[in-house]
């Protein structure tokens, strides 16, 4: 039986390593909706719901204190340095890895790290943790294909990893 609808949590995307939310986290949640809705609703339902930055922005859209939430995932970073993030900000990857959850049914933390060039493409993906290896292979080729902002190191494009987590879940 095909489950009604795929959510996947993105709670812990861009927090440092083994932080979550709490409850009562004053931070703003974000979420992103069904292009269309699922059969037999008229509503779209979420597909995707993560919280500190929002997925619909691109890095230069972000406030500087969504930034420094990004920046905070990174040791090191000076004033002038930012890190890579994807150029046309996260949705594009949340969707496509929408319709691979719809099909691998994946539970549980996916985290991959991104190498990222000075010229802004992916070069690998590092796998620490996965769930599924079909949905990390999946998950790794929509990585790949992505164009991202350059790292810039003291004002200069410079090559950096992206790390990417996600937590799958299915919901019927």
């Amino acid at each position: 039986m095909r489950p009604l609808a795929i959510q996947f949590a993105l709670t812990a995307l861009l927090l440092p390593s083994g932080a979550l939310l709490a409850a009562d986290d004053p931070r703003p949640t974000y979420s992103l909706r069904q292009e269309a809705p699922s059969t037999g609703s008229n509503l779209r339902r979420e597909i995707a719901v993560g919280s500190v930055v929002p997925v619909d922005k691109k890095y230069s859209e972000l406030t500087r204190e969504e930034q420094l939430l990004v920046k905070s995932q990174y040791d090191q970073m000076g004033p002038s340095d930012e890190p890579p993030f994807p150029l046309n900000g996260l949705a594009p990857i949340y969707k496509a890895i929408a319709t691979g959850q719809d099909k691998f049914l994946a539970t549980g933390n996916l985290v991959l790290f991104v190498s990222i060039n000075e010229k802004g493409d992916a070069t690998s993906v590092s796998v620490l943790s996965s769930p599924d290896p079909e949905m990390t292979r999946f998950a790794a080729s929509v990585l790949l294909v992505e164009k991202y902002k350059p790292a810039l190191c003291n004002g200069a494009p410079c090559a950096m990893q992206f790390p990417f987590r996600i937590a799958l879940k299915t919901r019927f």
